[in-house]
């Protein structure tokens, strides 16, 4: 891998070999051996969103496709190839990428088995060398491909295995995917039996591993063994697939007692501060809630005040300003004098009934405020007379007595 990513990437390259010209091809793909999966993505976040999430963090990530199983998931994996062997060994590393604002681990991408298919009638176990097919099918519509067909193909698919509208190699197919299944197993089998040899490819170029050594010692099987660069190879080149490696567990786990509690020492102080800091908002809170409902109440009582005064204006103007008038007015007629008279009694009688309103309103606050007062100050433990003075309903208690005036006087004007 690190050869063929330094092959890539040079532009070294002789012009001539041998006294001849040549010229350089490179490949315009990436090998298989460069891509990762990434895995568990939710249905709901789509190819694009996965494509922009990973290119946030592997400049070179490109070929983006998701993974087709074979049985429903609730899940998405996608796999994509990474040009530069630097990003693809760090991400392999790190184990995991954010996408959708969640972690998802990354692992290397695995392929599969290749089947064994014939390009000239598009069946499955057989090559177009021993295929006994006269003459060239498409790989679409399954019939005779010449130079024309591409104009005249119509460009529904059909399967050469089972004769149904999908591809003849869609992973979905029943024969394809039992196809695959046997070959799966086949291959396990001989890869156990010792017939075939898989080949690793080295995760890390920059590891060399060594042997380890062997020993006869009779101490080697009763004491564990030193720690040598074999061990250390042998740690390094297990697999990363895991976003969270038994290491990192073990390692925020395996605490000391005395840390343990200083960790509870810091914490309970923490809470203890906190519990402090709450009480204390708490209490500011109130505070500024009972000045402004104090300051409501009192701006309630001096409006009531006010009406108050404004009926008893009203009233005092209807009886000894307006009706006088009426009365010496000589050149009005009776009818006309009386008309006046009634209009006059009609306006009085709504003055009369708001201030009746405003004396109970008034006279139930009052009430309560005091009842109020007389528990707090049970409460307080504090004298019930002082109270009484420093109340500020002392002044204003004798207001429904002028209501009450004003309701009498207006009661003699509508008789």
């Amino acid at each position: 891998m690190e050869d063929y990513s330094k092959l890539i990437r040079t532009d070294k390259w002789p012009s001539t070999i041998n006294g001849k010209k040549v010229s350089i091809v490179k490949p315009k793909f990436v090998p298989e051996c460069f891509t990762l999966v990434v895995r568990y993505v939710p249905r709901k976040v789509s190819i694009e969103l996965v494509t922009e999430e990973i290119k946030r963090s592997i400049g070179s990530a490109d070929n983006f496709k998701q993974i087709i199983y074979s049985f429903n998931r609730p899940t998405n994996d996608y796999r994509f190839t990474v040009a530069d062997l630097t990003e693809f060994e760090g991400a392999l590393k790190f184990g995991r990428l954010c996408i959708a604002n969640r972690f998802h681990p990354i692992t290397q991408y695995l392929p599969a088995n290749k089947l064994t298919f014939c390009t000239l009638c598009w069946k499955i176990g057989h090559t177009r060398l021993t295929c006994n097919a006269q003459e060239r099918k498409c790989r679409i519509c399954l019939d005779k491909f010449n130079q024309d067909h591409i104009n005249i193909c119509s460009g529904i698919p059909q399967c050469a295995q089972c004769g149904l509208n999908h591809h003849s190699l869609d992973p979905m197919c029943s024969f394809i995917q039992n196809y695959r299944q046997k070959l799966n197993y086949e291959v396990k089998q001989a890869v156990q039996g010792g017939k075939l040899i898989r080949r690793v490819v080295q995760r890390y170029h920059h590891q060399r591993p060594v042997p380890p050594l062997e020993s006869t010692s009779q101490y080697d099987t009763n004491s564990p063994p030193l720690p040598n660069n074999s061990n250390n190879m042998s740690q390094i080149n297990k697999p990363v697939n895991k976003g969270w490696s038994g290491s990192h567990s073990q390692l925020t786990t395996n605490a000391t007692p005395m840390e343990s509690n200083a960790l509870i020492n810091i914490i309970e102080k923490m809470h203890q501060e906190l519990k402090k800091d709450i009480s204390s908002l708490n209490e500011s809170i109130v505070q500024k809630l009972d000045g402004k409902i104090e300051l409501n109440s009192s701006n309630i009582q001096l409006h009531q005040v006010n009406l108050s005064q404004i009926n008893s204006t009203m009233i005092s103007l209807l009886k000894k300003v307006i009706v006088p008038l009426v009365e010496n007015i000589k050149e009005l007629k009776v009818e006309t004098k009386n008309q006046i008279l009634t209009v006059i009694q009609v306006l009085e009688k709504p003055l009369n009934i708001q201030a009746e309103e405003l004396r109970k309103k008034y006279k139930h606050q009052v009430e309560w405020q005091q009842r109020n007062l007389l528990e707090s100050s049970s409460k307080t433990m504090v004298n019930e007379e002082n109270n009484n003075d420093q109340s500020p309903l002392s002044i204003s208690a004798e207001e429904p007595h002028k209501m009450d005036h004003s309701d009498t006087e207006g009661g003699m004007i509508s008789n």
